[in-house]
């Protein structure tokens, strides 16, 4: 739905990961790019079992006297206590007999602040702004170093298998369950956005949006072995997700939000000023200067009730033909259910006022309005939901607001045949995929007015026709061969199609009529017809045996990809009275070109060395869905609807990356009591940082370059210039030591960043460092506003937008689809732990 994972998994869960970055087999689909594979751990023949605990509290505080409170900005061995801490515990073996065996596990997980940053603290003590004397706000800034506040995560995990040997039929259940409780730090469903140090609740940090999710899923495989060359295989299995976000004292009452008496029910007693009475007026922000902050008590929480659940069924079988040919034939099913029920903050916090306004008109008033126009008014986004909230499995009823949930379908068939004659391996075979979004649009696009009234937003049924399916077939062709008794050639071709993000594709139609008919500049849109991305990709490259104990891999690889998501602007006729309108459509294009080099050998006396390296040149007409949302929104020459043609470094491509890993270790009865089962492992990272245009311009209404490009311009061509590489050392330290004949104890020392390197991952648009956004520097910008406020403003926005860089991560940041808006990479952390296995 949201484009990550479905399911959450503990490291400790997991026997094998298996990553194919490209040319897989047929039998895979729904990937473009790559596949991450992950297998369960089966219990063995003899029992086993495991405990480890892990913190970064190396100081110990609280365990032996001192402070329990992380937020003290102190560092110990150079590092602050971010409050990680970690409880795995796991148990197998036979069940009754060696036929029958499990294996479980237990973890939790909190983490305190989820993306560390170096953060340097704030301590300017109280400032009020001397321009707005009537309003008196006047706020105390002390905010501690380290840890930010309302930025942790508890998550708790249990998975289990159950293997059945009943050779020649072999069964494995399995299942997997996971709780997460934690804060929005970007608070998508607020009218104002949060953020990592969410200092615009610095006073109000009691009412930060929370979120709980929870997933899972159970599966059950039976394989059955025919002969020793023919064997089937056949599974099912159900997942889920539920995704809720809320306020943490009103919860699921989001009608009492914007009321002042809920509010005071649960012990929350808005601070307002003189001018601000009445039941439904919400404390108005604090100003100081031109930064605004959260009043104590004020909700700034949306709401959304988000679950998707799936059915999956495959079926496989295997055999060899000969001693020639290896034969797989099957094929998969998927099924989704998929429901959402969803508020902005902007949208919700009014609503409380306006039922209770339209509740005292008399009966047969013309304004009077039902209270599923003031829900759809209010921009509800609903499908899988009734229109006040409950949940709805019925047909689709228009008049009542209450739709159906989403229930898309994929369905795929594979045949690949793997073919060795003498030395030549040859893997050739094809898939079908069939995919049906279950979605609908707007039967004319133009004439919005034919589906959606203008007047009333409702929704005529004959104005939505259903979006046509997407079929495919898709070849693949892999061979390799020897070139000498220590060399081998190998190349691959395929073609890949995978459906875009469903969130991409799906809205609530009535949310579509609350922003069709405000006529307001959509940044979020959706293409309710956006259909799968192809990629074509050719890979050749060869094997090279070091001696008896190492190898290295040379490959390059060729990547076209087309049908990618571009927002768009629909034009609408002349006679129409909606105006044009932002929507997703497939337009833009990529081809990606590099070189991976790697590296791998088996242990050598005590050393084992592995490392990768890949040079990469990605370009293309937009690195994600938004990327020409300004130029769309503000076309240049007022008029002209902007289509990407142009090609340019896509904002994700890094020239080079790399990674090294070694490990040296002593084995039992090596070195003395001392070394003996000592063991140091160093992962070293590093790439040469990624694309960005620099700008000029007023920015957003905080000043910042990064969010909406309408507000920037560029001075260089797009992506032309480089954010700073950047490097990393981890180092692990661990000793084991065998307590008793069955028993051992594993102590390690984790440092994350071990020299404390500052990273920048992004840069301000107007120089293109991490130290100055240059805002204060030009006078008609914050130049004539630091000239008239004095050294309080410049060190409160020095504070807020340099150190913490909040209007930056209010605005998106550069790196919007390149994952978080961070500008560095994690300061130095150091973990201790301790693990027991029997």
């Amino acid at each position: 739905m949201q484009g990550g994972r479905q399911v959450t998994l503990s490291q400790d869960a997991i026997e094998e990961i298996q990553i194919q970055s490209g040319g897989y087999t047929a039998e895979f689909g729904g990937a473009n790019s790559g596949i991450i594979r992950q297998q369960l751990k089966s219990g063995g023949n003899s029992f086993k079992a495991s405990i480890e605990y892990i913190t970064d509290n190396t100081s110990f505080d609280g365990y032996f006297g001192g402070s329990t409170d992380r937020f003290t900005g102190d560092k110990t061995l150079g590092a602050h206590w971010f409050g990680y801490s970690e409880f795995v515990a796991t148990l197998s073996g036979p069940l009754f007999s060696n036929k029958v065996k499990f294996f479980g596990l237990f973890s939790s997980n909190f983490q305190n602040d989820v993306n560390p940053q170096p953060f340097p603290g704030i301590d300017l003590g109280w400032i009020s702004d001397p321009n707005s004397p009537i309003l008196g706000d006047s706020i105390n800034f002390t905010y501690p170093a380290g840890p930010t506040f309302k930025n942790s995560a508890q998550t708790y995990i249990g998975t289990g298998t159950f293997t059945f040997d009943f050779n020649p039929l072999i069964f494995r259940l399995s299942g997997t369950y996971s709780d997460l409780a934690t804060f929005d730090g970007t608070n998508f469903f607020s009218s104002q956005a949060g953020n990592a140090g969410k200092l615009n609740h610095i006073i109000n940090m009691d009412r930060v949006q929370q979120i709980d999710q929870t997933d899972g899923s159970f599966n059950l495989k039976m394989t059955h072995i025919l002969s020793p060359t023919t064997f089937y295989e056949i599974s099912g299995g159900y997942a889920f997700n539920d995704d809720h976000r809320y306020d943490p004292f009103l919860v699921d009452d989001f009608i009492g939000y914007g009321d002042s008496v809920a509010n005071a029910n649960v012990g929350q007693i808005w601070e307002r000023r003189g001018t601000e009475q009445g039941r439904y007026v919400q404390p108005a922000n604090y100003q100081i200067f031109n930064f605004s902050f959260f009043a104590p008590g004020a909700v700034t929480s949306g709401y959304r009730q988000r679950k998707q659940e799936s059915l999956n069924f495959n079926a496989a079988l295997s055999t060899m033909l000969g001693k020639e040919h290896s034969i797989k034939i099957g094929g998969e099913l998927q099924m989704y259910t998929i429901r959402n029920y969803s508020f902005t903050n902007r949208g919700l916090v009014p609503m409380a006022g306006i039922l209770a306004q339209n509740e005292v008109l008399p009966v047969g008033d013309p304004t009077k309005l039902s209270p599923t126009e003031i829900y759809i008014n209010q921009g509800v986004n609903n499908y899988g939901y009734t229109v006040d909230g409950k949940k709805y499995d019925g047909d689709d009823d228009f008049k009542a607001g209450s739709f159906a949930p989403k229930q898309p379908m994929f369905i795929g068939a594979y045949i690949q045949d793997q073919i060795e004659y003498k030395n030549l391996i040859v893997n050739v075979g094809f898939r079908f995929d069939y995919i049906d979004t279950d979605n609908k649009e707007l039967v004319n696009p133009e004439r919005p007015e034919e589906t959606i009234s203008f007047n009333t937003g409702v929704v005529e049924p004959d104005g939505l026709v259903d979006v046509p399916t997407f079929s495919s077939i898709s070849p693949r062709l892999g061979f390799s061969f020897p070139i000498t008794d220590q060399t081998v050639f190998h190349a691959q071709y395929g073609k890949f199609v995978q459906q875009t993000r469903l969130r991409d594709i799906y809205q609530g139609i009535y949310a579509t009529s609350n922003q069709l008919r405000g006529g307001f500049f959509i940044a979020n849109p959706v293409g309710f017809n956006v259909r799968p991305t192809r990629t074509t990709q050719y890979e050749v490259g060869f094997t090279q045996q070091v001696g008896e104990f190492a190898s290295f891999d040379i490959t390059g690889y060729y990547k076209d990809v087309q049908d990618q998501i571009v927002i768009s602007l629909q034009t609408t006729h002349s006679n129409s009275p909606y105006q044009a309108y932002n929507i997703f459509t497939n337009g833009d294009f990529a081809t990606t070109k590099g070189v991976e080099i790697s590296f791998n050998m088996r242990r050598v006396e005590k050393i084992l060395v592995n490392g990768s390296v890949s040079f990469q040149d990605a370009r293309g007409t937009g690195s994600f869905p938004n990327s020409s949302a300004g130029i769309v929104g503000a076309p240049l020459d007022g008029k002209t609807i902007f289509k990407p043609t142009y090609v340019s470094p896509l904002v994700f491509n890094q020239a080079f990356s790399g990674n090294v890993s070694f490990d040296y270790r002593w084995g039992i009865d090596e070195g003395g009591p001392i070394l003996q089962q000592l063991g140091l492992n160093a992962l070293l990272t590093f790439n040469s940082g990624h694309p960005f245009t620099r700008g000029k311009g007023k920015g957003n209404t905080a000043g910042a370059l990064e969010g909406d490009s309408r507000f920037r311009q560029p001075i260089e061509p797009l992506n032309a210039s480089t954010t700073p590489g950047t490097f990393q050392v981890d180092l692990r330290l661990d000793k084991t030591f065998s307590l008793f004949d069955e028993l051992n104890a594993n102590v390690y020392i984790w440092v994350i960043n071990l020299f404390d390197i500052t990273n920048i991952e992004s840069v301000f648009l107007r120089t293109g460092t991490a130290d100055d956004d240059g805002f204060l520097s030009e006078f008609d910008l914050g130049g004539q506003l630091a000239e008239q406020n004095g050294p309080d403003y410049v060190a409160l926005y020095n504070a807020l937008n340099i150190d913490y860089y909040q209007a930056y991560q209010n605005a998106g940041g550069i790196t919007q689809g390149f994952g978080s808006a961070l500008i560095y990479g994690p300061p130095r952390q150091i973990r201790f732990g301790v693990r027991l296995e029997y």
